[in-house]
């Protein structure tokens, strides 16, 4: 079921950094090298296979930029939320 409004606002204030953008949920990280942001995607693209549940990244140089939405519900879900709160742990390991 697609999060209302207030229910996005009230995630994003859980996560610093990431923003509400076209029906979904979008955070740039920043890496000290190319090969650091490589394998924090990797890693998230392992933690979303887990889950059957797969955000967009785009790699670009040292900033890797993920975006996450159901994109059978057109908008986020508590899917999205449980994701970048994964993505959020994964940073800080």
């Amino acid at each position: 079921m697609k999060l209302s409004r207030r229910e996005i606002e009230n995630t994003l204030a859980r996560f610093p950094g990431w923003r509400w953008e076209n029906e979904a949920l979008v955070k740039t990280f920043s890496f000290p090298a190319y090969m650091d942001g490589v394998h924090f995607a990797v890693r998230v693209a392992e933690e979303a296979e887990r889950h059957d549940h797969h955000p967009d990244m785009l790699i670009s140089y040292r900033n890797v930029t993920v975006t996450c939405t159901t994109h059978d519900t057109g908008g986020v879900t508590q899917r999205d939320v449980a994701l970048i709160e994964r993505i959020e742990q994964l940073m800080q390991s």
